[in-house]
């Protein structure tokens, strides 16, 4: 046996993997030949510390062949679920047996990769193991079970962070229904009070350690859940949040913000991966539901981040520390912007816009991408004018687009910085220096060449384009290039499921460059409205509208609404409806001032001079640029302040007050037109005679 180890140990890249799965071969025959469990035990400890002791670390075992060995099934079966299982672990080397296992279990699924994920599903997404994980789990949330056991709560750790590394690799459905009982457990121990208090046990600092119980619920638990993509029970996460929410803000924002910089590495991670746990309900289609509810704790974290952002930047050094430190603020910084309330309350923190400008002047590509995106969320037009330079935030995403497009390791990064240059682009600042730099050329490559994800880079490009064909430069630049208009008529012909969002984005663009002018300036005699109303929204806010839409009905009108707005009506079949209604709704919001769908459908309503009624829908907000014109000087209805009833009343009287005017206005224009047909045959004789003296 010690020559095998020795030839482990001793693996460099000239010797075969047959020799190494020769030497598995060996311990696997040796472990099957033993007759009692401490021989087991103290051959399993001897496996794992020649596996330990590779010189190429852990990478050669990620080998499909070696990772199918039937030496890491022992190892499943007989040092982990069949410890885990045992109720108390007898002694010392049982302990660090599972320890020791669940720490190369851990490693091991470091090196998953695209073409070795199914292998190592095979070896976790094992029932007995994902039951006795579960189980274990459950009696710690449950009766606090194992809390004073540091090697059980450290083994359970590992073994958690080894299942995360696979669902960041081809999860399918059956993948997710089959590890659903360590999900139930993991929400099970987060929402016990054992979390609570641990929580209520931490040192009011950023630089304390945590114990192994708070590693595992506050740190390893929400890293888990942060990585577990299976939208289908969205209810647990805002289960955790009602009930962690409190107590985590409670405590975080009683550190001083002076003390972020010395944070350790343990409630750093800490930190990150219940915060994005806090906030990932807002991912979920029926935020509204409850985004009132947190927006109190929500901006007491958000407060305290610019708090800390704020010291940062008053030491004068750049550090390592300094970049660390803003990197993690600006990374969690963004991730508030997806509750769209917050948004509005960060619109309005004294000096965060200057602090984010200035993190997008560190080395840090991190750092910089995430500052850009949240300035693309919180920045009105004002705040383009006047704080920031535009031209310069241009010229960082051109070169950040150039540097990324063809590098096929940074394919995330290019779809986020394509992402935050779609919430940059609402600005007609923004819209004009991406024509004068250049960069059409750019996005037209992203949405032609087939080899760009369809979704990830094609649609957000595409979207872009969209964006920027309200600017008559960029219309011509697009009409000109005969590759693109081709391209962009065959997007419109695809009826792929899986590509209808970028046959909508197609389909809309060349309704903007091709047909829009002529249908705004094409006449059209009505004798009467099909529709008394459209509502015009955004699918983010979806469910008020829809209430709006419901009491409407009641109460005898007719109105049109895209409900399926994921998918959306073609622009002819929107174009139709607001010519054939008599009032178009404007349903307000952020998300409806970044969706070029929504600026399209408010575009056209404004050039046909329809009779608008903007109302609000998100509390706080206030519109600007391109919507700020549009609804400029009309009268807002308040969704988001007033109680329903009360506003729906006030809506109901904007539309009485609009038919009332339109009704005088019709009454002056009838007796116009009658003075002046009168004037014209009494004044006839007149002009004859006159013509004839001449």
């Amino acid at each position: 046996m010690n020559e095998h180890n020795k030839t482990i140990e001793s693996y460099e890249s000239d010797n075969s993997i047959a020799q190494i799965k020769a030497s598995l071969n060996a311990f696997v025959s040796e472990f099957k030949q033993a007759d009692t469990s401490d021989a087991k035990y103290t051959l399993i400890e001897q496996i794992i510390t020649s596996l330990k002791n590779l010189p190429k670390g852990y990478t050669i075992l990620a080998e499909s062949e070696l990772v199918m060995h039937d030496l890491f099934v022992i190892l499943r079966d007989y040092a982990i679920i069949n410890l885990l299982r045992q109720k108390q672990v007898e002694n010392n080397t049982t302990q660090t047996v599972l320890l020791n296992t669940s720490t190369l279990f851990m490693n091991l699924c470091n090196c998953i990769n695209n073409t070795n994920t199914t292998n190592y599903k095979d070896l976790l997404f094992h029932k007995p193991l994902i039951d006795e994980l579960a189980y274990c789990l459950h009696e710690m949330g449950t009766y606090g079970k194992y809390l004073n056991d540091p090697t059980r709560l450290r083994s359970v750790r590992f073994l958690l962070k080894a299942f995360k590394s696979t669902l960041i690799h081809n999860m399918t459905t059956d993948n997710y229904s089959l590890i659903a009982p360590i999900f139930f457990a993991v929400v099970e121990c987060l929402c016990s009070q054992y979390a609570i208090d641990m929580i209520k046990g931490l040192e009011l600092n950023f630089s304390q350690k945590l114990n192994e119980g708070q590693m595992l619920f506050l740190d390893a638990i929400p890293l888990y859940l942060k990585w577990y993509w299976d939208y289908g029970h969205p209810e647990n996460f805002i289960k955790i949040l009602r009930i962690l929410l409190n107590e985590f803000t409670l405590w975080f924002t009683s550190c001083q913000q002076e003390s972020y910089l010395q944070r350790s590495s343990q409630i750093d991670s800490m930190i990150g991966n219940i915060t994005h746990v806090l906030i990932r309900p807002t991912e979920f289609s029926n935020v509204s539901l409850f985004s009132e509810e947190f927006y109190h704790h929500y901006s007491k974290l958000v407060l305290h981040w610019s708090l800390i952002l704020s010291s940062i930047f008053s030491y004068p050094s750049c550090s390592i520390d300094i970049i660390s430190s803003t990197r993690t603020s600006t990374r969690i910084l963004y991730s508030f912007t997806l509750h769209l309330n917050i948004v509005n309350f960060m619109k309005n923190i004294p000096n965060l816009i200057p602090m984010l400008l200035k993190a997008t002047e560190l080395d840090d590509d991190e750092t910089q991408l995430n500052a850009y995106r949240c300035l693309g969320k919180i920045m009105i037009e004002a705040d383009i004018k006047t704080m920031a330079k535009p031209e310069k935030i241009v010229a960082v995403y051109v070169d950040f687009i150039k540097n990324t497009i063809d590098d096929p390791n940074r394919v995330e990064r290019f779809y986020s910085l394509l992402e935050s240059l779609k919430n940059f682009v609402q600005h007609d600042q923004v819209k004009c220096e991406l024509i004068k730099q250049d960069a059409l050329p750019l996005l037209i490559m992203c949405v032609v060449k087939n080899h760009f994800d369809p979704i990830k880079v094609q649609l957000l490009a595409l979207e872009i384009l969209f964006a920027l064909s309200f600017q008559n430069e960029a219309c011509y630049i697009l009409r000109q290039n005969e590759q693109f208009m081709n391209h962009i008529r065959i997007l419109i012909q695809k009826t792929y499921e899986n590509q209808l969002s970028l046959q909508r984005a197609a389909e809309g663009l060349l309704w903007k460059l091709e047909k829009e002018n002529e249908a705004v300036t094409k006449q059209i005699i009505l004798k009467s409205y099909k529709y008394n109303i459209m509502l015009s929204y955004s699918h983010k806010d979806q469910q008020l509208c829809l209430q709006i839409h419901e009491q409407l009905i009641k109460d005898g009108f007719r109105v049109w609404l895209d409900i399926d707005c994921l998918r959306g009506s073609t622009m002819v079949g929107i174009a139709n409806a607001i010519e054939n209604s008599e009032h178009v709704i404007i349903c307000m919001s952020n998300m409806y001032k970044q969706s070029v769908y929504c600026q399209s459908e408010a575009h056209y309503a404004f050039e046909r001079r329809c009779r608008l009624i903007p109302i609000i829908v998100e509390s706080n907000y206030k519109p600007d640029g391109w919507l700020g014109i549009i609804v400029s000087g009309k009268i807002y209805v308040n969704f988001a302040k007033d109680e329903f009833s009360k506003a729906y009343e006030k809506l109901r009287n904007e539309i009485s007050e609009q038919r009332h005017q339109t009704s005088i206005q019709s009454s002056i224009k009838l007796e116009r037109n009658h003075q002046i047909n009168t004037n014209s045959m009494t004044s006839e004789p007149v002009e004859l005679i006159y013509q004839s003296t001449v």
